[in-house]
This record gives C-alpha cells, sequence and structure tokens, in this order.
C-alpha cells in the first residue's frame, strides 16, 4: 500500500519482475466510517460470544455454530494434553475419532484445538488453535481424523489418541471424552477402560494390574506431586504406571 494510489513516481513501476495490482479500499469518509463500524462489531461479537467474523486463518463460524463447538473446544485441547503427557513417548501422530454432534460443529476448530493441546503440554513456546497446525506440521507431527458412530453411552464424544509413529499400527495412548449437560469436560474412558472423571487441574494417572484385569485411575490432588512420592507408588507391584498429568 503506498499513501498516494496509484503512486506515481515510485521505482519498482516498470521493474520487469514486479508484478503490480490495484489496492481496493474505502477511501471516502462514508467508506471508513463502515469500515470502522464493521470492526467494532467483530471485536463486541469476539468478546461477547467468543465468534470470530471474516478471518484469514479460522473457519467462519455462526454465532449458534460457535455456542455449539465452544464446550467441544476444552474438551479437545484437554485430551490432546491428556494423551501427549500420559504418553510413553513424544508422539508423531495424532489420530482423532468424532462421534455424534461432535462430527457436525467444526472438527477444523477441534484439531486444531487438539493439537494445541498435545503441543502446549511439550513445549515451552504456547501455541492456540491460530497457529497450532502450523506448529505441528513444521514439527513433523501428523495429523488422522476418522468419522465415527458410537452405538453404547454417550453418543457425543472425541477421542484422541498419541502415536508414536507416522504410520503403523504401534499402540500409543488414547483417551475418549465427552462434554456433559452443564458443559463440563470428562474423560470416559482411558486406554478402553470405563472411568468418568473431570478433566481438570494436577491428576495423578495410575494403572494397575489385578487378577488378570488393567485398571486405571485419575486420582485429582491440590499440588505438585515430587519424584519423592512418585518412586515408591511406582514401586508397588500391582502398579504399572504412574504419572502427573497437568491440565487446564
Amino acid at each position: 500500500m503506498f499513501a498516494e494510489e496509484p503512486p506515481k513516481n515510485s521505482p519498482l513501476i516498470g521493474l520487469p519482475n514486479v508484478i503490480t495490482t490495484p489496492h481496493v479500499a474505502g477511501s471516502t469518509a462514508e467508506a471508513q466510517e463502515e469500515l470502522g463500524t464493521q470492526v467494532a462489531l467483530q471485536i463486541r461479537d469476539y468478546l461477547l460470544e467468543g465468534v470470530i467474523r471474516n478471518a484469514v486463518n479460522l473457519p467462519a463460524l455462526s454465532a449458534d455454530q460457535y455456542r455449539r463447538v465452544r464446550p467441544y473446544l476444552e474438551l479437545a485441547e484437554r485430551l490432546g494434553s491428556l494423551v501427549s503427557q500420559a504418553a510413553d513417548s513424544r508422539p508423531a501422530r495424532i489420530r482423532i475419532r468424532y462421534a455424534g454432534e461432535v462430527a457436525e460443529v467444526g472438527t477444523h476448530l477441534l484439531r486444531s484445538a487438539v493439537l494445541a493441546g498435545a503441543l502446549n503440554a511439550v513445549l515451552d513456546e504456547k501455541v492456540n488453535i491460530v497457529n497450532a497446525p502450523a506448529v505441528a506440521a513444521a514439527r513433523g507431527l501428523t495429523v488422522e481424523e476418522e468419522t465415527r458412530r458410537r452405538e453404547h453411552g454417550f453418543p457425543n464424544t472425541l477421542e484422541v489418541s498419541a502415536l508414536p509413529e507416522k504410520t503403523g499400527s504401534a499402540p500409543g495412548f488414547t483417551a475418549e471424552g465427552t462434554v456433559l449437560h452443564d458443559g463440563s469436560p470428562r474423560v470416559l474412558q482411558i486406554e478402553g477402560i470405563p472411568l468418568e472423571a473431570q478433566l481438570e487441574g494436577t491428576i495423578l494417572y495410575l494403572r494397575e494390574a489385578q487378577r488378570g484385569a488393567d485398571a486405571v485411575s485419575l486420582v485429582r490432588v491440590d499440588g505438585d506431586v515430587s519424584p519423592s512420592v512418585l518412586g515408591p507408588i511406582r514401586a508397588i507391584s500391582a502398579i504399572t504406571e504412574a504419572k502427573l498429568v497437568r491440565l487446564g
């Protein structure tokens, strides 16, 4: 853009390796006032309802669509964080499975939220749903998505897996969750083992093997758990895994 358009004395004009295009903008007082009104309305919509309009790097959603997807964004981010922290190694691939309403409310945003949660669990420099896909791609983290129908239990669920390889069937770490009527995110399954717990705060994840069957526990604690505490827990013969997970 130039202060005077079209520019009359610019040294760029006429160069064989420069392509110039017209800059379309509202240069009248009326146009500037209308543009200012539109920007103010967009900011108001975001502050009041979280609706993002006319963004170049996010899909456009109506107010109703955003209200539907908003509770699942928190679920997606926390599941991404959970599986990234609980996996035995840093994931090379993230698999996301949508079921029910979750598949209808904006999977593009949910995918970005999962990636933001997974990356923020391991990176010092924090990302958000806008730049998470680009950061994930730059680090070689791939994403696999599926839509399915859940036959039993909660119909609207999101399942996230942190997998150690870009391809293949090597096991990783999987967690599935939903959003309850009050809008709170809940985990429903971990590694295929049913349970129901809040996805919030600092959580001690335990996996036990007793009488030939595996069981998992999520113990929410009100502070950090030091290695001196985790060590004796891991030494218990029935405990096969003990990890600390920090969620928002």
